[in-house]
């Protein structure tokens, strides 16, 4: 399971669905004819915060010692895992600021402002942290164009399945805006599949990649077909979540399972 790196797969995976998630509500509740209520925006901010700091947590389990995490920050000048670590503490200040706001004064004028302020951060940390495996050029299945084209793809899929599930459950109805995120995002998905199992070593036969082609691409696809998915939309949702953990696995897997790897 060691190769499989899971510390890593929850924590770019859930950081990446938190962010896309604080995109896809910032801008369907400010473009969108349909709006949720102050109740449903708190609870919606809750959820992708939480999401956000779980993910950033569970990349603690991957450090021998998590208490000396702070010593990274001494390689900002030359690493990009310390521009990562930087990146994240803004991005989990400025998502606690939206939180918090979103939570006591959820109509107040600054909340999409600052949503969109945060979205962007956490579009720059999912860059940066592409950049910390597309820079191992010695990893060809790693160092490649479709590594930040994946992570920001689970971002979008992830974040505006989800809100296109909560209109779903509370209106009964779907969003123009999400069905549009929801597109680009299996097409970015689907396009990073596609450069990456051009590269030779990439394991095509593996059940993750299988699994990942049917949950995160075939579910979405069917989920957007439908007029409204209704009470069921968490359900498809959690399906294509386990979807883009087992690509996150497999994006893993196909390069520490060639120990020595350095």
């Amino acid at each position: 399971m060691e190769h499989y790196e899971l510390p890593l797969v929850f924590f770019t995976v859930f950081a990446q669905w938190g962010v896309g998630g604080v995109l896809a509500l910032t801008l369907c509740q400010s473009f969108s004819t349909t709006k949720f209520s102050a109740n449903q925006y708190r609870m919606l901010a809750l959820l992708f915060w939480s999401i956000t700091v779980l993910g950033s947590l569970a990349s603690l389990a991957h450090l021998g010692t998590p208490t000396g995490a702070y010593r990274a920050l001494a390689g900002l000048g030359i690493s990009w895992l310390s521009r990562e670590v930087v990146m994240f503490i803004a991005l989990n200040t400025m998502i606690f600021c939206w939180m918090g706001l979103c939570w006591f004064k959820p109509q107040h004028w600054a909340v999409n402002p600052l949503g969109g302020m945060t979205a962007l951060i956490g579009l720059a940390s999912i860059l940066v942290t592409s950049q910390v495996y597309y820079q191992m050029t010695l990893h060809p299945l790693w160092s490649s164009i479709a590594t930040p084209v994946g992570f920001l793809a689970t971002a979008i899929l992830l974040g505006f399945i989800s809100v296109a599930a909560a209109f779903g459950y509370w209106h009964n109805s779907s969003s123009t805006l999400c069905k549009a995120g929801v597109i680009i995002g299996i097409l970015l998905t689907a396009g990073a599949l596609w450069i990456r199992f051009q590269v030779p070593g990439a394991d095509a036969s593996s059940p993750l990649f299988w699994w990942q082609l049917f949950a995160s691409i075939g579910v979405a696809v069917w989920c957007i077909s439908r007029r409204n998915v209704g009470g069921s939309a968490y359900a498809w949702g959690a399906v294509i979540l386990t979807g883009e953990l087992a690509g996150r696995m497999l994006f893993y897997s196909n390069v520490m399972s060639g120990a020595p790897w350095f």
